[in-house]
Parts: C-alpha cells; sequence; structure tokens
C-alpha cells in the first residue's frame, strides 16, 4: 500500500477524546490487545521507510498493514528520558529525566505509565526485554502483572569479544550462532510463550517486547552479517553542518569507550564500514525476532483484535556530522521509525509531525481506557484513519550539554529545540542564568539532515522569531499550558 496523506497547517491541537462509537472493540466486541515492540536505538534504517540497504521484509509486512509515521520525533535522543517520557505521556521537564540515572517517580510518585493505566483497566500486562531503562532500580513493578524480564546488553558469543568491570568489550561481533544465544533471540521466545499464555486465557493484553539491538555492541548471527557482506556503505555528509553551535556535538565517547576504537581523532573507514554493517545486520536480526512474535500472533488467532505498534526509543548517527551514536537535538537522533497497525485500519505513510508523547493517548483512546489526568501530547487517531482533525505542527526535543552519563561533568547547558514541517529550531540555554548561549536554524529539505546553520540570517529573521518564541514558551512551561486550554 503507497497511500500517502499530509498533515494541516494551522496549529490546532484536539483534545483526547474516546470514540462514542464504542471505541477500544472491534467488530466482534472484545476489548484491543496491544502488542508493542520497542528497539534500542533505531533509527528509520528500514526498507518501509525508503532506506536503500535495510533487509527487514517482517517488519515492512507488518508496516504494510499500517500507518508509518515519517516524521516522529523523540522528546531527548537517549534511552532513559525517551522511554520515561514516551511511558508516562509526559515531557522530560516534566518528568525531570534528562540521564540515565533519575527515576522518573522521584519527582513524580503518583503518575500512572502507559501499561499500568491498561493494567488498572483489567488488563494483563507483561514485558521482556527492555522497555523502562533497565538498571534495576529505574525498573516499574507497578505498571506489569509479572516481574520485568531483562536481558543484559552486552552478550558476546565470544568470550574473547567480552570487556571487564571498567571497560567495554569489542563495538561488534559476527558469530555463528543461532538467534537465541544473544537475548534479542531469547526475548522473541519469551514474547511467543506470553502470547500462548493469553490466547489460553483469553484476557485482554497489553504486551511489550523490547529488542536489545541495534544498540552497541552490535552483535548478531552471522546470517544477518551476510545479508550486507558485498555493501560499500556511503557516509551522507560526513562533515558537521556549516556554522552550527558549538554545544550542539560531542565527541563520539560512547563508541570510542569500546575495545580497539580510536580514543580521539577519526575512525578509520574500514572500521566506519565495518560499524555500519554490525548495525545493519542488528536491525535485521531484530527485524527476524519481531517476524516470529508477528508469526505467533497470527496463529494464535490475534492479530485480528491486537493493535501492533514499532517505535525506536530515539534516532542515531552513523557517522553522518563528524557524529556517531546519538545524545544531539539534530535530526538523525530524535527522528525515530513509529508505525502503529491497527484492526480495520487504513495503511500508508503519514508525514504529519507527531511526537513520542502522542503514542500514549493514541493507545488509550484506541483501547477505550481513559487517563488519569493531562498528558503532553495527542492522539493520532485521526491519522490513522485519515480524518483531518489533527492540525499539530511541532515536535519538541532537548538534550544537556555536558552529557553527564559519558563525561560525569554536571550540567551547564540545555538545548531546546522545535521541528516544523521545514525547519529545525534549536537554542542552547545556560541553565544557570536562563540566558541563550548559542543559536541554531535549520531548514530541512528532502535529506532529512542539518547543513547550514542560518540563525541571525535576515531572510529568515521572521521564521526565527516565530520559533525562538515557541522555543521559549516551551522551556518555560507556557507551551503546554496554552495547549490544554485548546
Amino acid at each position: 500500500m503507497n497511500i500517502r496523506f499530509v498533515s494541516g497547517v494551522a496549529l490546532t491541537v484536539m483534545p483526547l477524546a474516546l470514540s462514542a462509537g464504542g471505541g477500544g472493540k472491534p467488530d466482534s466486541g472484545k476489548p484491543l490487545n496491544v502488542l508493542f515492540f520497542m528497539a534500542d536505538d533505531l533509527r528509520p534504517t528500514l526498507g518501509c521507510y525508503g532506506d536503500p540497504y535495510a533487509v527487514t521484509p517482517h517488519i515492512d509486512r507488518m508496516a504494510a498493514r499500517g500507518v508509518v509515521f515519517d516524521r516522529a520525533y523523540c522528546q531527548q535522543a537517549v534511552s532513559n528520558p525517551s522511554r520515561a517520557s514516551m511511558l508516562t505521556g509526559l515531557r522530560p521537564d516534566q518528568t525531570g529525566v534528562i540521564n540515565l540515572s533519575t527515576h522518573f517517580r522521584e519527582k513524580l510518585p503518583e503518575v500512572v505509565t502507559l501499561p499500568q493505566l491498561f493494567r488498572k483497566n483489567g488488563f494483563y500486562t507483561v514485558s521482556t526485554g527492555k522497555i523502562f531503562h533497565p538498571v534495576r532500580r529505574l525498573r516499574d513493578s507497578l505498571s506489569w502483572d509479572a516481574p520485568e524480564s531483562v536481558y543484559g546488553t552486552h552478550t558476546y558469543a565470544d568470550a574473547r569479544n567480552k570487556g571487564g568491570k571498567k571497560r567495554k568489550g569489542r563495538a561488534y561481533e559476527r558469530a555463528d550462532v543461532p538467534d537465541d544465544i544473544y537475548p534479542d533471540g531469547k526475548i522473541a521466545a519469551e514474547a511467543v510463550a506470553y502470547l500462548e499464555r493469553v490466547a489460553k486465557s483469553g484476557e485482554p493484553f497489553f504486551l511489550a517486547v523490547g529488542f536489545m539491538r541495534p544498540h552497541l555492541p552490535f552483535c548478531a548471527p552471522a546470517k544477518y552479517w551476510d545479508l550486507y557482506a558485498d555493501e560499500s556503505f556511503e557516509i551522507r555528509h560526513p562533515e558537521p553542518p556549516k556554522g552550527a553551535a558549538r554545544l550542539a556535538f560531542h565527541d563520539n565517547n560512547e563508541l570510542r569507550g569500546y575495545a580497539g576504537m580510536p580514543k580521539q581523532g577519526p575512525f578509520p573507514p574500514e572500521e566506519r564500514q565495518q560499524l555500519t554493517r554490525g548495525y545493519y545486520a542488528s536491525v535485521s536480526y531484530i527485524d527476524a525476532q519481531l517476524g516470529k512474535v508477528m508469526d505467533a500472533l497470527v496463529r494464535l488467532g490475534l492479530a485480528d483484535n491486537t493493535v501492533v505498534v514499532l517505535w525506536g526509543d530515539h534516532g542515531y548517527h552513523l557517522g553522518e556530522q563528524g557524529l556517531w551514536c546519538k545524545s544531539t537535538n539534530f535530526e538523525l537522533d530524535t527522528r525515530v521509525p513509529l508505525i502503529v497497525s491497527v484492526p480495520g485500519g487504513k495503511g500508508g505513510h503519514c508525514d504529519a509531525v507527531v511526537e513520542t508523547v502522542d503514542i500514549y493517548p493514541t493507545l488509550a483512546d484506541y483501547c477505550g481506557v481513559e487517563p488519569p489526568g493531562e498528558l503532553a501530547g495527542v492522539s493520532l487517531r485521526p491519522l490513522l484513519e485519515k480524518r483531518g482533525e489533527y492540525r499539530k505542527q511541532y515536535a519538541f526535543s532537548q538534550f544537556v550539554r555536558p552529557y553527564q552519563a559519558i563525561n560525569k561533568r554536571v550540567e551547564t547547558h540545555m538545548g531546546y529545540s522545535v521541528r516544523t514541517p521545514r525547519w529545525r529550531c534549536t537554542y542552547w540555554y545556560d541553565l544557570k542564568t536562563g540566558e541563550v548561549a548559542e543559536k541554531e536554524l535549520y531548514r530541512i529539505g528532502k535529506e532529512g539532515i542539518e547543513t547550514q546553520n542560518v540563525s541571525g540570517n535576515r531572510r529568515y529573521a521572521a521564521v526565527e522569531r516565530m520559533l525562538a518564541s515557541l522555543l521559549d514558551d516551551y522551556r518555560t512551561g507556557k507551551y503546554e499550558k496554552l495547549r490544554s486550554k485548546r
């Protein structure tokens, strides 16, 4: 299916409203289930997004039955803040989570998470893999009917590739092993077992399946590496954007910490090829695991009664703009894959600007459960059903500098970023004074990447004033107050 539809041009944020026609129940009259796939560090390197290299037949098959959101954005491009934001339906400044060490319940002890909402409404809620940030103290027992099943991320098949307590192992591994030697194979098997249980019990369910890959290290069975054996990967726009803010960048320290990676300077061309091949192999590996779970959903007769979602917690750089991994406000790190398939829904691609915080109200809307309070996002149901009621045009993201999870230094600046269909504007605020330290404005074309900072250019002064005002409203909380009154 190749249907395209476009959002409107005016900002009109519609309030969450459940369907008067019995939202949450298909023709069978049974409650809709939710199967929610998450993937760690997955950017839209998927066939259904037009990626020229990706071999992802199972995700593409799922996408053919659902809506592929071409302009979906996370609220902070690193795991814990992004997941906390999506799972609470609130933005990072609302949750208080801007790093890898803070639990969202420290600031919001009574908040009801997305799976917790379903649990409160009689759904069997269970997870396998990485859903919340997997550190033990950051898990959330209130969200689940069974203990969270968490797997380690740095699993190697060859012990020689492992690191130690204070050092990482190799950045990638190609091993001639079965799928279930690595965590994601085990996660898929456990997800299938959960589906078999609920198929027997008949209870409505919310099943979250969190794949570890393609997060570093890029460890995947050899057969997935072999899919890309003959590829020569091209790095688009390997240079930083002209005139970009100094605070926009990092030193690629996440990747440099792995064994064999250069501690400074550029990465050798042959290493760049291997890293990129490892990333794509990891994507194809999780694609195959998703396929196993989807096959079980069909085999068990659950597919026609289940909403299926695939979401990546943030994007990723593979050498573009001189960057590797995530942790920026740039397009490649903030743009995420988001695919939603609903029973009887209309498929295709949607180029409306949407956000991670929109997922919570969307699932609540479709499944007929009422959120306990005001959410930051809006339901995407009008887009999924191709109605003209959705008019939101802005997506907000943010990131701190320096990023303490890597260099252990105290944050001094916060970069707030807003994305419209044509522009990205990012202002870096001094956290002590509240003053703007650096400014960025990029016009983003079809290639989907920032190439030149035009902040201060008189030609675009009106656009920058408007976006700067939005950023200041967002930073001070005025945007959410205004939105809630519409």
